[in-house]
């Protein structure tokens, strides 16, 4: 009786301490998952900053791809704090904006079509938005956004839960938008060469682990939407990619090859007209002399 009761003890104390190796390793992946979720997504935009600063040019990176997700970070923060969900996505938000912002710097140091201006009418000039030649207007602009924002949300108050629902729905919907700027500029160039792959690449995995993510940590609707969205337009921007690297441009060097066989085939076919003409030219004089050699010798 004593062996079985020593027994039993042993096994609880066992099946306590599997318990609790896997209880750490819960609490472990849980905390690594929170990890990357802050820093994972901007990893791609950091190796942009990179490459840009390399080739010392902004060409195929749109900077409207920094707006989006500048506002959509900003309404996240002030949705956060009327919801209260994971603090992750918080910090999540403060680190892409000061991401964003850096790679906005190196954009403007780069980009040889920005005109300088003295004058601070470049700020409210519609046609000049987002596209300003010093990094202050940028900074200028956030500020004056979460200034904006927070006088609304002291003044509505974030007990009122329409309010908080629908600061939600904007940093969703701003957010599903963010590969839109970057397929437009990359159908604009043609050119896949200079967009930073591992960019693409973190927004395609790092889509499916937010889809994942959330759904796991049942984040709210909005999020999940937009993070499905999201994945969908990267999809769309991968394929995009892979068609202008592996396919336009030998379609492309293909109809040049045809193109140069044709004005060769031309280049020969007005060759032999011109000999054809200047053979009619060569027999008609022959025929014009010789008439004027009989005329002289009927005279």
């Amino acid at each position: 009786m004593n062996n079985i009761t020593t027994q039993n003890i042993t096994n609880g104390i066992n099946a306590e301490k599997a318990r609790s190796f896997w209880d750490i390793i819960v609490v472990i992946f849980n905390y690594g998952c929170d990890v990357g979720f802050v820093f994972l997504p901007s990893v791609g935009y950091i190796h942009q900053y990179m490459k840009i600063n390399n080739l010392q040019k902004r060409e195929g990176f749109s900077k409207l791809v920094s707006f989006i997700l500048i506002m959509s970070y900003i309404f996240r923060i002030f949705f956060w704090i009327g919801k209260h969900f994971e603090i992750s996505i918080l910090f999540n938000a403060i680190f892409g904006i000061f991401i964003q912002l850096l790679l906005l710097r190196i954009c403007i140091k780069f980009d040889t079509t920005l005109q300088k201006s003295d004058s601070l009418k470049r700020l409210f000039n519609i046609k000049e938005f987002w596209n300003w030649p010093y990094f202050v207007d940028y900074l200028f602009f956030v500020f004056f956004i979460s200034t904006l924002i927070s006088i609304v949300s002291l003044i509505v108050g974030y007990n009122n839960e329409i309010y908080v629902f629908i600061l939600g729905v904007i940093t969703s919907i701003i957010e599903s938008f963010c590969d839109v700027p970057q397929i437009y500029e990359l159908y604009k160039s043609k050119n896949p060469y200079t967009v930073s792959y591992l960019m693409i690449f973190f927004w395609l995995s790092g889509d499916i682990f937010k889809v994942t993510y959330f759904l796991y940590r049942d984040t709210p609707i909005q999020l999940i939407a937009c993070a499905i969205f999201q994945l969908t337009t990267d999809i769309i921007l991968t394929s995009q990619i892979v068609y202008y690297r592996y396919f336009y441009h030998k379609k492309e060097e293909n109809s040049n090859i045809t193109d140069k066989e044709l004005n060769k085939e031309i280049i020969e076919n007005n060759f032999d007209n011109v000999l054809i003409k200047n053979n009619n030219i060569f027999d008609n004089n022959r025929f014009l002399e010789k008439k004027t050699d009989d005329t002289d010798i009927n005279k």
